[in-house]
């Protein structure tokens, strides 16, 4: 690889976790399986950007709060077991990426992108997807 080639390339590295949670979005209180994701970007000689199972351990411990719980803006009580854990903003897939960056941000260096998968077991889901842009 040459000095050029090498200073356009940027070595990248996502990890993914499975969680099941639920969240109460437009009044509706519904569970289902996500998938989040974190991409690391480093040196495209870099040996490793991150070590893969410490993202992963990272992704895990901030959704274990939510694990059992139903994300809402509103308490309306216990939910099919699920208690409720209140947020000051509805917990749209597009905040819960959000909420997610943040944190991540501030422990992940070379953090370059979040994604949030919801719902894989229907017949349809959807991605939400935050990145850095430089």
């Amino acid at each position: 690889m040459t000095s050029t080639t090498q200073q356009r390339l940027h070595l990248t590295m996502t990890a993914a976790i499975h969680a099941r949670w639920a969240h109460r979005v437009d009044g509706l209180i519904h569970s289902h399986p996500w998938n989040l994701e974190a991409t690391v970007e480093g040196p495209a000689d870099a040996e490793k950007v991150m070590p893969a199972d410490d993202l992963e351990a990272i992704l895990h411990a901030l959704v274990d709060p939510w694990r059992g719980r139903y994300l809402t803006y509103e308490d309306v009580g216990t939910w099919k077991g699920y208690e409720p854990l209140v947020w000051d903003r509805e917990p749209t897939v597009e905040e819960i990426a959000r909420r997610l960056w943040a944190e991540l941000d501030a422990r992940v260096p070379g953090l370059t992108s979040v994604g949030v998968v919801e719902s894989t077991e229907f017949d349809r889901c959807r991605t939400v997807r935050l990145s850095r842009r430089e």
